[in-house]
């Protein structure tokens, strides 16, 4: 059994209660995988959710049969794999970079919970909303170094 203080490092699930925390419990499996194991592959069918106790996961995403690119870093106490919270396929491919335990909770026992107890649910989409904003700020600024740092804008933009 995961002690509660563990759960409360994993950041979508700091704000929530214990008896919230509780609920949530028996439906997590922990998952203990080495280096270079592959958690999901973008396209497989979203049944789960996770949480990085401890370890590094990228999250990666193949643009060509020669490129694939990094789109980041799972640290610990952050999660991953929210395609699941919207029934959609996994839109990229989540690997360990080392070893690494990590929370997995199948996410339609988790919806159900939300529904249940409409506290937990806000505090989790209020987390889903942060994490969200966040990846997006991010790729904003990705995108506009991109666009700096191109030659071919370089002209105009002086």
């Amino acid at each position: 059994m995961i002690p509660l203080e563990d759960l409360r490092k994993i950041i979508i699930l700091e704000k929530l209660s214990d008896q919230m925390l509780e609920k949530i419990l028996p439906t997590i499996n922990v998952l203990k995988l080495r280096q270079q194991e592959i958690i999901f592959d973008e396209g497989d069918e979203a049944r789960y959710f996770y949480m990085l106790q401890w370890g590094k996961v990228l999250l990666e995403k193949r643009i060509s049969q020669q490129i694939t690119v990094s789109l980041g870093a799972i640290k610990p106490g952050f999660s991953f794999g929210w395609s699941s919270i919207f029934f959609e396929p996994y839109s990229f491919k989540a690997i360990c970079a080392e070893t690494s335990e990590i929370l997995m909770i199948n996410a339609e026992g988790f919806l159900n919970l939300m529904k249940e107890d409409h506290s937990m649910g806000f505090h989790m989409m209020r987390s889903l909303t942060r994490v969200m904003k966040n990846r997006m700020e991010r790729i904003q600024d990705q995108f506009l170094r991109a666009i700096r740092e191109h030659p071919d804008f370089s002209v105009v933009l002086d």
